[in-house]
């Protein structure tokens, strides 16, 4: 039988306050793992809060990034240990008969389940946004490679055409081509800038290397044009970070949605205004709030109005017209985000559930 190491001490890998393991009221007693099933899925089959899947498992900090493999035929079995704690035990299926644990490598997408596992989170919902795009700062796109044209006057290029551009890294062939687009700005404070985001034009390919090197543009998503960029093209990893909570408290907001939609909802991605400075990596689950709106004290509410009515100016004296007579709802708790892809000042993260749509301003915190 094959298990998940349980060698690592818990207090090592989550801080004290972490929240108890609840079972699903249904929750089976074995999960036989078919394609298409995600770590995300296979925890909530067990589990009512699935970032809590490395602590039944008792996985250590390095094991969260790097974790064992599970693949199509495994079976997760649910039982509890000696002190009556939750606990999964994965068995062989009939792919595999040992343990295989995932190594550092680059991998184009897709990626053949039999050789990379089950992933985190569907990769069909982020597959674009890890190997394209993303964000950067005009300091990044300095020394890149411009476009510089072609033999004709035109200024607009599309797929199959042969255009110059500066000179690029030497011995690098296959280039994304990208601008930069729209400021994320601070959603506290509109005026800073966190990064741009980095418009995914196309790809290119050197044909003929020099100071200005001959490139066939090879995908096209809009027209290339004169000075564009170039980026050394780059292959995603699948994402196998074991979904979990932050090991610190993290306070982010929502900056912006992608995919130029004003509002998000489950399986659309958002981008958040805090980053690899502040402690994100891919795997953190963030639950979602919306701030609670400011209310009248309703008791200043009443003695204002018995204040009226009894002549006065309609304000009791033990009511100050100020913030003191207003109160704050609670927040309330609208969705959950897995993050996926983070860089220095902000991260995309998935939203994996909501129950309303998710807006900018709304904030993300530990679950």
């Amino acid at each position: 039988m094959r298990t998940l190491l349980l060698t690592a001490v818990i207090s090592l890998a989550f801080p004290a306050w972490a929240d108890p393991v609840r079972l699903q009221d249904d929750a089976p007693a074995r999960h036989v793992v078919v394609r298409g099933d995600t770590l995300w899925g296979i925890s909530e089959t067990f589990l009512k809060d699935p970032w809590q899947w490395p602590n039944v498992w008792k996985l250590n900090r390095e094991e969260i990034k790097n974790p064992h493999l599970i693949y199509p035929g495994d079976v997760v079995r649910l039982s509890r240990d000696q002190d009556g704690n939750v606990r999964l035990v994965l068995e062989t299926g009939s792919r595999l008969n040992q343990t295989v644990k995932l190594s550092p490598r680059a991998y184009a997408l897709p990626i053949p389940v039999e050789e990379a596992g089950i992933s985190s989170i569907p990769e069909k919902a982020i597959a674009p946004l890890l190997s394209r795009g993303g964000v950067g700062e005009p300091n990044d796109l300095v020394n890149a490679p411009r476009i510089l044209g072609s033999g004709d006057d035109r200024v607009m290029f599309g797929l199959n055409d042969l255009v110059h551009a500066s000179r690029g890294d030497a011995g690098t062939v296959d280039w994304h081509i990208v601008r930069l687009g729209q400021p994320i700005r601070n959603p506290a404070d509109t005026k800073e800038v966190l990064a741009y985001e980095l418009i995914d034009v196309g790809q290119a390919q050197t044909l003929r290397s020099g100071e200005a090197q001959l490139l066939r543009i090879t995908r096209a998503e809009q027209e290339v044009l004169e000075r564009d960029r170039l980026l050394p093209a780059w292959k995603a990893e699948p994402i196998q970070y074991v979904p979990h909570a932050p090991d610190r408290p993290i306070s982010a907001r929502i900056a912006s949605t992608l995919g130029g939609t004003v509002n998000a909802g489950a399986w659309m991605t958002v981008v958040l205004d805090r980053g690899l400075r502040d402690g994100l990596e891919p795997g953190h689950v963030l639950a979602l709030f919306r701030a609670g709106r400011s209310v009248a004290d309703p008791r200043c509410l009443r003695a204002d109005k018995i204040a009226f009515l009894a002549g006065g100016e309609g304000h009791a004296s033990d009511c100050t017209p100020d913030a003191s007579d207003h109160a704050a709802l609670p927040d309330t708790r609208i969705g959950l985000a897995f993050v996926y892809r983070v860089f220095n000042r902000v991260a995309y993260a998935l939203v994996m559930k909501s129950a309303e749509q998710i807006a900018q301003g709304d904030s993300a915190r530990n679950p």
